[in-house]
């Protein structure tokens, strides 16, 4: 029984080392894809169309006193677009919304309503573009 035991451990042992050494394939090619990415969400908001370091409206220069209602639009995000008109500037273009004057003009204690439109901006400069980084060598 003593023999047929180590027979037996001996025979497993030798298939085991052998399968090993015997068995290996070339490795297959695999065709890895990255998929495309998620579009980006929607981004909701507002965008003031004058610059923060503009104090106040130009309606403040002409006319004295308290301005009741000022004409500043803001565009609504994502409804606005930058078409360039040189490599520096370009057009800005969108549905935007502004405080409008109230109706009739003779009730001084109106101060206006929300009203939406179309506002084009123009003389917007233009963010710059990066130069494409340079691949390191052998990367491809």
């Amino acid at each position: 029984m003593k023999t047929f035991e180590a027979i037996l451990i001996v025979v497993v042992a030798l298939a085991g080392v052998g399968g090993v050494a015997t068995a290996q394939e070339p490795p297959k090619a695999v065709d890895l894809t990255a998929p495309a990415p998620a579009p980006k969400p929607l981004e909701f908001g507002i965008e003031p169309t004058m610059p923060p370091e503009q104090q106040g409206s130009r309606e403040q220069e002409f006319y004295p006193g308290p301005v009741k209602s000022r004409h500043e639009p803001a565009f609504i995000k994502p409804f606005v677009t930058t078409v360039p008109t040189s490599r520096s500037s370009g057009i800005r273009v969108g549905l935007s919304g502004w405080t409008a004057p109230a109706v009739p003009f003779d009730i001084p204690q109106a101060t206006g309503g929300v009203a939406f439109g179309l506002t084009i901006v123009w003389g917007v400069p233009l963010a710059e573009k990066k130069a494409p980084e340079a691949e390191p060598p052998g990367q491809r």
